[in-house]
């Protein structure tokens, strides 16, 4: 998708993907627009160089499928955390982000009965979290 993006040149990207993944029934388009939103974020975030983890499992027992986006950039600082999902919300510089990334991306996960949520450390890095139920995917499509 952005493997060959000028952006990614001194990126190490790390997929670890289960393999035992049910199937679940999304919006291929829209969620596609939250994993380039998530992922042009993190490696701007990383400047010129770092990993970004690409991380899938299932949890059974809740019935889950877990996505994460990782990053090695500068991370979050505390006082941005809560309004990350704001719309027009951004720390980039005029012209380079509307701030609208992350609150559409908010939206579609919700629309898709999942959760998001953000976890940072300030010189560490970032951790996107993704939660998709499967029941409640596979069920969106008989309605």
């Amino acid at each position: 998708m952005v493997k060959n993006q000028a952006l990614f040149h001194n990126i190490q990207i790390i997929k670890q993907f289960d393999r035992d993944l049910p199937m679940a029934v999304v919006d291929p388009s829209q969620m596609q627009q939250v994993f380039m939103n998530l992922i042009i974020n993190a490696v701007e975030a990383m400047q010129h160089s770092g990993q970004l983890i690409l991380k899938t499992y299932f949890n059974p027992f809740e019935e889950f499928i877990h996505i994460e986006v990782l990053d090695t950039g500068h991370g979050i600082p505390e006082e941005n955390m809560e309004k990350l999902f704001d719309p027009f919300f951004t720390t980039k510089e005029a012209g380079h982000g509307t701030g609208l990334g992350l609150a559409i991306s908010y939206g579609i996960i919700k629309e898709h009965k999942g959760a998001i949520s953000v976890e940072s450390k300030v010189g560490q890095g970032t951790t996107f979290h993704i939660r998709l139920p499967v029941r409640a995917v596979e069920e969106h499509v008989d309605e």
